[in-house]
C-alpha cells in the first residue's frame, strides 16, 4: 500500500542494520518489501546461515505529517510484545533487536521473528464458515488474555503524567478531542458538533470501567495470521500493537470487526468472549460503548486519509463518514 509515511530503505542500508544487530557473520539472502501495511515500511530478510527469515519494521519518515497519537508509537509495539510474551500465552512475534536512538537511520526500527502463515483476511473465505468461527472463538480467548494485562493509568502509553488519566472517561474524552482536532487541522469534513454531543450525552456509559486493560485497537483480520494444520486453520500470531492504549476491553471489538455495526451479529466471537471472561451478558451499556469506540476508529480512518493516494483516500474517507453517521443514528444523535 502506498503511503506518505513509509520510510523505505535501500538494500545496502538494510544489510548494514542486519550486520549491526546480528553480526558480520550473518549472511543475508533475498530482501523483500512487504507491501500490505499502510503506515510503516516492512521488510522480510532471509538469513542464509540460520536458514530462516526475520522481519524489519521501519518507523515513519522524518518530519512526516502524522496524527497526534501516532507520534513516536513504535516503542509502544515493542513494549506490548514484551508484556504479552511475559504475561500471556497469546502468540506474538519475538522482538530480536531494536533501536530508537536514530543513530543509524533517522527513524525508529526493530527486528522480529517471522510469522509464516497468511492473514486471516486472505484465507477466511476459502476456509469455510465453521473454521472461520473457530478462529473467531480462538481470537476471543486471546483478546481476553491481552485484556488481562493491566496498566497503572488510562490513555495512550506515555511518560507524561499529565496524560496518565485516573478514569477511563477522562482519558477517552481527551483521546477523542485530540483526533477531532486533528481532523479539523486536515480540513476533514465531519459532523464534529454531533460527534461531541453524542459523546457527552452517553458519557455515563464510560464510568463502569474500573481498571486500565491493555487494548490492542487494531486487531482486524489483516493483523491475525493463521496457519493450516491438517484440514483446518488456527491462529499463528497477532501483529501490530502501535495503536494500543490502556482502557476498556470492549474498545477492541469494533476494530476487530470494523465492518460490523453491532458486535452481537458476531455470535461466535461474542459468545466465546463472554464465556472465557465469565460475564453473564453483553449489556445495553456495552452496546452504547461499542458505538462510541466505533465512532473513534471511524474518525481516525477519516482523519488519516491525507497520507494515501487520491482514490484510496477518497474511498476510505467516504466509507468512514457514512459509517460515522450510522453510529450517530444508532445512538439517537442524528
Amino acid at each position: 500500500m502506498k503511503s506518505k509515511t513509509k520510510n523505505r530503505l535501500s538494500e545496502n542500508k538494510i544489510k548494514e542494520l542486519v550486520r549491526i544487530h546480528f553480526g558480520r557473520e550473518c549472511v543475508t539472502g533475498e530482501i523483500t518489501e512487504l507491501t500490505g501495511g499502510m503506515f510503516n515500511a516492512i521488510y522480510r530478510i532471509e538469513r542464509k546461515n540460520e536458514k530462516d527469515a526475520v522481519i524489519l519494521k521501519v518507523g515513519v519518515i522524518p518530519d512526516a505529517t502524522l496524527l497526534t497519537y501516532e507520534r513516536d508509537i513504535m516503542p509502544v509495539e515493542v513494549e506490548c510484545y514484551r508484556m504479552i510474551r511475559e504475561q500471556t500465552t497469546v502468540p506474538v512475534p519475538e522482538v530480536l533487536a531494536y533501536d530508537f536512538s536514530k543513530r543509524y537511520i533517522e527513524s525508529n526500527y526493530f527486528f522480529m521473528t517471522e510469522l509464516k502463515g497468511e492473514p486471516f483476511s486472505k484465507v477466511m473465505k476459502k476456509m469455510g464458515q465453521e473454521n472461520a468461527d473457530r478462529i473467531r472463538e480462538e481470537l476471543a480467548g486471546y483478546l481476553y488474555q491481552i485484556h488481562g494485562v493491566k496498566g497503572k493509568y488510562f490513555g495512550y502509553f506515555t511518560k507524561d503524567e499529565r496524560r496518565q488519566y485516573s478514569t477511563w472517561k477522562e482519558a477517552f474524552f481527551h483521546m477523542f478531542r485530540q483526533i477531532l482536532t486533528d481532523g479539523r487541522e486536515h480540513r476533514v469534513k465531519l459532523p464534529y458538533a454531533r460527534i461531541m454531543a453524542a459523546l457527552q450525552r452517553h458519557d455515563g456509559s464510560l464510568e463502569d470501567v474500573r481498571e486500565p486493560s491493555l487494548v490492542e485497537y487494531d486487531c482486524h483480520e489483516g493483523n491475525i495470521f493463521v496457519k493450516k494444520t491438517g484440514n483446518s486453520y488456527t491462529i499463528e500470531g497477532i501483529l501490530d500493537f502501535e495503536r494500543a492504549f490502556w482502557g476498556d476491553p470492549i474498545a477492541d471489538f469494533p476494530t476487530a470487526f470494523v465492518f460490523t455495526d453491532d458486535i452481537r451479529k458476531e455470535t461466535a466471537f461474542l459468545n466465546a468472549y463472554l464465556r472465557v471472561s465469565g460475564r453473564n451478558a453483553y449489556t445495553e451499556t456495552d452496546a452504547v460503548k461499542y458505538q462510541l469506540y466505533r465512532m473513534y476508529i471511524l474518525t481516525i480512518m477519516a482523519a488519516e486519509t491525507f497520507r494515501y493516494g487520491f482514490l484510496y483516500g477518497k474511498l476510505q474517507g467516504m466509507w468512514a463518514k457514512w459509517q460515522l453517521r450510522k453510529c450517530l443514528r444508532i445512538l439517537g444523535d442524528w
